[in-house]
């Protein structure tokens, strides 16, 4: 009986230990949300999830946040998760513009009229600009991440619906073949530079649970960060650890990560009540001021242009 509760609490431990606020490039992150996935009528999805997970299709309702978006901030109560998850949406938007801009390109020269989705690409520009301006550091560092993923996601929307209603099935098919394959050494950048952080902050992690359990060792995460392990590796090496300690012990850790996802998921919650508070009003200036900000540019004789990534 006494082996049967030993692995049970082993077993728990081991979830909990799973469960711990972690960044992971693969998992639940913006670009997932924005993935640019053009639809023919029956539903066959044209360019699909680079990670093999099917994309959610927005629900109509253009100023509601997804739930994935609540378990993106979950990361981003320090700066170093903030900026993974501004890192992140702006390499999906970068993606999307490259896509787009492709896309614009395919399809004049099959004499398509394009100046809608050249008014989408030139507002979406504006977003990438403000998330590449946006502060990691910030105390609305969330209410930001919200509100420009929300603002991408329903341009990434408009500008498939919009090709759609231009093109037959047939000519979206062609149209998938010529711009499917986007990488360019601007987006391996951006991914080096979030992989880069991602080991960086899931290595302090290690290191803050090595601090729950009473583990003086900067082994673990080191080799973590270094590429010598991999995650899974490192919480099986914990976990063990965690095997060999007393049944009080094993008990008090357990709550000290429970406690731990609790907090983690009540300032989800709490950031998400705040970033909803007004949310339409400011949708509504943004795109207020981006409209402004066109008419200027374009008074002064200023074309559009590429974007510039960072």
């Amino acid at each position: 009986m006494k082996k049967i509760v030993s692995l049970s609490m082993v077993l728990v431990l081991m979830i909990s230990i799973s469960s711990l606020a972690l960044a992971d490039d693969a998992g639940v992150n913006p670009e997932d949300d924005l993935e640019f996935d053009v639809e023919t009528e029956n539903g066959e999805n044209e360019t699909g999830d680079p990670e093999g997970n099917e994309t959610e299709e927005p629900d109509g309702n253009e100023s509601e946040i997804d739930d994935d978006t609540e378990g993106e901030i979950e990361i981003m109560n320090n700066t170093l998760g903030a900026e993974i998850r501004l890192l992140q949406l702006e390499k999906a938007i970068t993606k999307n513009l490259l896509k787009g801009e492709r896309a614009v390109a395919v399809l004049q020269a099959m004499g398509y009229n394009t100046s809608r989705l050249e008014t989408i690409l030139d507002e979406m520009r504006l977003v990438l600009e403000e998330v590449q301006a946006a502060n990691a550091s910030a105390n609305d560092s969330v209410q930001q991440f919200v509100d420009l993923k929300s603002d991408a996601k329903k341009l990434t929307t408009e500008f498939r619906e919009t090709i759609k209603e231009l093109l037959s099935d047939e000519k979206i098919k062609e149209l998938k073949e010529q711009i499917k394959e986007i990488v360019g050494e601007e987006l391996q950048n951006y991914s080096k530079k979030i992989q880069n952080r991602i080991k960086q902050f899931n290595r302090n992690q290690i290191h803050r649970l090595y601090g729950i359990i009473g583990v003086t060792n900067e082994s673990l995460g080191d080799a973590y960060q270094n590429g010598n392990i991999t995650m899974e590796e490192a919480k099986s090496q914990i976990s063990k650890m965690v095997n060999m300690m007393t049944k009080e012990k094993k008990n008090q850790i357990f709550l000290e990560l429970k406690k731990e996802k609790i907090n983690n998921k009540d300032y989800a919650d709490e950031e998400m009540g705040d970033a909803m508070l007004d949310f339409g009003e400011r949708e509504q200036n943004r795109s207020q001021n981006r409209s402004d900000k066109a008419k200027n540019e374009n008074g002064n004789g200023n074309g559009k242009g590429p974007h510039n990534g960072k």
